[in-house]
């Protein structure tokens, strides 16, 4: 591999970095530099190398908000695991829209590609239609 790939590779990796603390989309922003920047392996390596990326930050998300995010912390006073198990029910309610038209609309019409084809690709069609 080349040094200008591997600069490639860190610029998704920052790019990665930034876009995930922010409520934005981070894979649309990997998608969109890798059209700019053309990161030239096969797609076999971009599809493991999207994942493992965005693995990693994940990681770094719970690693920061476990204790937070744990209601069986023994550091916890019962009033912060009370506090934290409100949360997770929050989180839970929050989600319930989203699996029910879910799975509504499973099954039904799919949505198509504005440039057809449909998958992963669909992303980098729609902006580029190539």
């Amino acid at each position: 591999m080349s040094l200008v790939e591997v600069l490639k590779i860190i610029v998704l990796g920052i790019v990665e970095g930034f876009t995930e603390w922010l409520p934005i989309s981070s894979t649309g922003h990997m998608i969109l530099v890798d059209e700019i920047i053309r990161l030239n392996q096969p797609d076999a390596f971009k599809d493991v190398f999207l994942v493992v990326i965005q693995l990693g930050a994940i990681l770094a998300v719970v690693v920061m908000y476990f204790h937070k995010l744990n209601p069986f912390s023994p550091t916890k006073t019962s009033r912060q695991k009370d506090a934290t198990w409100a949360l997770w029910i929050k989180i839970i309610i929050a989600c319930v829209p989203a699996a029910i038209l879910g799975l509504l609309l499973d099954g039904g019409p799919s949505v198509q590609c504005l440039c057809g084809g449909s998958g992963s690709d669909c992303v980098r069609r729609t902006f580029y239609c190539t």
